[in-house]
């Protein structure tokens, strides 16, 4: 598979050969993000059995140009599907086009298959009304609400409608709310003669195909298997793998031409060619796409107009196994506005994640993703060696929960790592075999999540008249109770060695040591009533007030920060840090002619910090 842009948009192409082929068409918001690696499966099926294929990202979405929220989508997308259309016969001489869309992207791929000239739809999950999906992106932000700090969730406001970071603007919220796509259809001046639907639940989409049969097209219907286990955010998601295939093979049934399955397309490295190299401007940026390591890996460097590498550069992790874009695209977003403050940066993917191969290469796609594997933290230490290698000075590594863990476990064995920032991080040391699942059931009984609601009457009565287990505060209470006792008692957190004689890095305690030994500059930002917090307290004290005696590493809490920085003004307020901390690193790193300095590999908070103190109080107050 290769990346390519066109007019802005940000696709990939996915080789074969013949007279047809299929263009993808992505989900919206955070479902764009969750069911990513499905998208990209059924690209790598359908490569594999010869048709060239092309998923790509809308204008205002993923690594396409645009400002999140920009414009309507009912206006814009469907022109980007035709566009994309247009870019897959140019590229590939197909004469036949499958519109092929997922939820929203369904619902658009419907809307523009007449202007497209596409003569067959497969349309995965549709949004057919409106009015439904508003009450599920309701249902998802009222669980989202629940679960903040009452600071931040005092700050929420009902217009525009932010939905787990993706903003919906009021022209595209009325749209909705009108909107029935069997109408619509019914009004189009032609339609494809061809389609196949696959439901998420039985009887949703009746009324749609019976306009298309109405009007002529040949409809095959029926469930989308392993929905509701697909429909998870990506750390919990899981690969539809029979629907997957159902969709490639009716696909393969309308082109007589016999094929057959090549195994070596399927989990293609990413390869950008030599020449015409695809890039993205932005107004205070130019992106490329970037292959790099030994296993291919893929990424985005996102550099200041104007600027060539050099001094410091952000190296941008995965969140919960979300693709480089970031949940609702906040990684794009970080990254463009730190571009526009003159710092480039680096968002990548993982092994097993997004747009990099497998963690194996020489078997099938995991059903389900690692977030927590030790190739996620080693392929961190290999992004930041190949960034040193391009010329820039101090790389920092960049993450919000699991990617906040990843950049701080592959710190600590890579030297080109001199600095972190770590938003939320869940903790300093998490053993490889838990899955994102029983990380997740941690965290729910911890003790900053449970304490908030033990101040409550109303819990309280709850549990005492039954209709609430005591269970998971006592669970987080004697878990927190048994960290105490290990932070605080001599030996329990003492210095532990591992095979191979050093020192083994599985507790706060030794992970802290590492990160001074070798002076990796360590900012960890948390939200006040964040889960993260618990191994933070429990070894350095309240709020990691300990820490205030170390010379690189430094906690931060913040009463109006969440968990995923989906509020616009917590990720803000992390952007601002992030730059604060990153150029007192770099004043470091060039001090006057003729003033003797350690590496900035080396540094500490000790010197030169006024700037981020001033920073932290402000955002503190």
């Amino acid at each position: 598979m290769k990346p390519l842009v066109f007019d802005g948009r940000f696709g990939w192409l996915h080789a074969g050969q013949g007279t047809r082929g299929v263009v993808l068409c992505s989900p919206f918001g955070h479902e764009s993000s969750w069911l990513h690696k499905g998208m990209r499966s059924l690209a790598e099926e359908l490569s594999a059995y010869g048709l060239p294929t092309l998923r790509f990202d809308y204008l205002t979405t993923g690594d396409s140009a645009g400002i999140d929220g920009e414009g309507n989508p009912f206006d814009t997308f469907p022109d980007d599907i035709c566009a994309a259309v247009a870019r897959l016969r140019s590229e590939t001489g197909v004469t036949h086009v499958t519109l092929c869309g997922l939820r929203l992207g369904a619902t658009f791929a419907a809307l523009a298959s007449s202007r497209s000239g596409a003569d067959s739809l497969v349309l995965l999950a549709p949004v057919t009304r409106g009015r439904i999906y508003r009450r599920e992106l309701g249902a998802l932000r009222m669980t989202w609400l629940e679960n903040l700090a009452p600071t931040v969730r005092d700050a929420q406001t009902d217009t525009p409608l932010n939905v787990l970071g993706q903003i919906y603007g009021d022209a595209f919220c009325e749209r909705l709310d009108a909107f029935d796509l069997a109408r619509e259809m019914s009004a189009l001046p032609s339609l494809p003669s061809r389609a196949l639907l696959l439901d998420a639940r039985p009887g949703a989409s009746d009324a749609l195909c019976a306009t298309l049969r109405e009007r002529g097209a040949d409809v095959q219907a029926c469930a989308l298997e392993g929905y509701v286990e697909y429909m998870q955010e990506s750390k919990l998601s899981v690969l539809p793998v029979r629907a997957i295939e159902r969709a490639a093979q009716w696909v393969l049934a309308l082109d007589p031409a016999p094929r057959v399955k090549r195994r070596a397309n399927t989990q293609a490295s990413p390869v950008i060619p030599r020449r015409d190299e695809p890039m993205i401007a932005t107004p205070g940026a130019v992106e490329r796409p970037a292959v790099f390591g030994t296993t291919d890996l893929f990424g985005i460097l996102c550099e200041p107009r104007g600027r060539f590498a050099g001094g410091p550069v952000m190296l941008i992790t995965n969140t919960a196994g979300s693709v480089h874009h970031g949940d609702s695209r906040l990684s794009v977003r970080v990254a463009r506005e730190m571009a526009r403050r003159g710092i480039p940066s680096l968002r990548i993917d993982a092994r097993g994640i997004g747009d990099s191969p497998p963690r194996n290469a020489e078997g099938p796609p995991e059903a389900c993703t690692s977030i927590l594997a030790a190739t996620i933290s080693e392929d961190v230490a290999t992004a930041a060696a190949w960034l040193k290698a391009q010329g820039y000075e101090s790389v920092v590594g960049f993450g919000v929960c699991s990617g906040g863990y990843s950049a701080l476990r592959a710190s600590l064995v890579e030297p080109a790592l001199c600095a972190v920032i770590a938003v939320n991080p869940p903790g300093f040391y998490i053993p490889e075999a838990i899955s994102a699942a029983e990380l997740e059931a941690q965290q729910r009984n911890s003790i900053a999540r449970v304490a908030p609601a033990l101040l409550k009457p109303a819990k309280w009565w709850l549990i005492l008249s039954g209709k609430r287990s005591i269970r998971p505060v006592a669970k987080a209470i004697a878990s927190y109770a048994g960290a105490r006792v290990a932070a605080c008692l001599p030996g329990m957190s003492e210095r532990h060695t591992a095979p191979d004689g050093r020192e083994a890095l599985t507790n706060p305690r030794s992970v802290v040591r590492a990160l001074e030994r070798k002076g990796v500059r360590t900012l960890l930002i948390y939200g006040v009533q964040d889960e993260g917090l618990d191994p933070l307290n429990a070894y350095f004290g309240k709020h990691g007030k300990e820490l205030s005696h170390r010379s690189c590493v430094k906690a931060a809490v913040f009463p109006d920060i969440d968990h995923a920085l989906f509020d616009a003004n917590a990720s803000a307020k992390v952007v601002a840090l992030g730059e604060a901390f990153i150029r007192e690193l770099n004043v470091r790193a060039t001090p006057a002619k003729g003033v003797a300095h350690r590496s900035p590999s080396h540094g500490s908070f000790e010197a030169g910090t006024s700037r981020l103190d001033t920073a932290l109080q402000g955002e503190r107050s």
